[in-house]
């Protein structure tokens, strides 16, 4: 009788344990920045500590002025090494979003994402602005 009640607290001690795992906080993040015309915002989702596996990213072209918004992602490493990748554009006008989904690796490792909008003429930036850092909760 004794081997069955300790099987029994083992299944049911195990099966808590997965129940626990599947209630862990979630290992995404949201950032937003507005800077002049353009609005921008990500929401980051990490799936270890090199590697964020979905990343949805929206860019909003706010102003009547001529101008394109762009948006990208940074990373910082655990030892603060900034990384920028690629530029995502919205040439159509004022009140056209675009929006992407895309994933990032980085093999030393990804400490915290953000996003930097910016105002363009061209290919010369008239301003930037950069969100807070998402912290990657692996680390």
């Amino acid at each position: 009788m004794k081997t069955k009640f300790r099987r029994a607290l083992a299944v049911g001690a195990a099966a808590l344990g997965v129940l626990a795992f599947s209630a862990s906080p979630a290992s995404a993040g949201d950032v937003s920045r507005t800077y002049g015309g353009v609005y921008g915002a990500a929401s980051f989702h990490y799936a270890s500590k090199t590697y964020a596996d979905h990343i949805y990213l929206e860019l909003l072209d706010r102003e009547p002025d001529g101008h394109h918004v762009r948006l990208r992602v940074q990373s910082l490493t655990p030892n603060r090494v900034l990384t920028s990748y690629a530029w995502r554009k919205v040439t159509t006008g004022a009140g056209t979003t675009g929006q992407w989904v895309t994933e990032l690796t980085d093999s030393r490792g990804i400490w915290a994402l953000r996003i930097q909008v910016c105002v363009f003429e061209g290919e010369r930036a008239l301003g930037c602005d950069e969100s807070a850092w998402d912290g990657n909760i692996y680390y």
